[in-house]
């Protein structure tokens, strides 16, 4: 009649400690990324979010899922369709819409005609 073996006597086994390796810090206004395996000296990298630049950042990766090539299961690449094309354009259009309201300085100089000089 032989008992269970129960680990309950003498100095508990101890488990090696778990070291995170990787982790985020998340602050006000920005999210620290660190990754102990890439670099120890600090974060490798650090997202800032402010909410004034939001909406030009979610049309930005909108247009560039759009532009990104689609492919069928058997690796040939999609056709872009007239529709993809006229949301690819709307799209692009509300982004330079909101990045000139942005950076008012980056707007195109509207070039006017030259008005003709009469010899009169």
């Amino acid at each position: 009649m032989r008992h269970e073996k129960k680990e309950n006597r003498g100095r508990p086994s101890e488990k090696p400690v778990e070291v995170i390796k990787q982790f985020t810090r998340t602050y006000d206004d920005s999210i620290w990324h660190y990754d102990l395996d890439k670099t120890d000296k600090g974060p490798y990298l650090v997202e800032f979010y402010d909410p004034e630049f939001d909406k030009i950042e979610k049309l930005y990766n909108k247009l560039e899922r759009l532009q990104t090539p689609k492919y069928h299961e058997n690796g040939r690449k999609k056709r872009t369709t007239k529709a993809d094309k006229i949301k690819m354009e709307i799209t692009e259009r509300a982004y330079w819409k909101e990045h000139y309201r942005l950076f008012p300085e980056d707007k195109p100089k509207k070039r006017k005609r030259r008005t003709k000089k009469s010899n009169v």
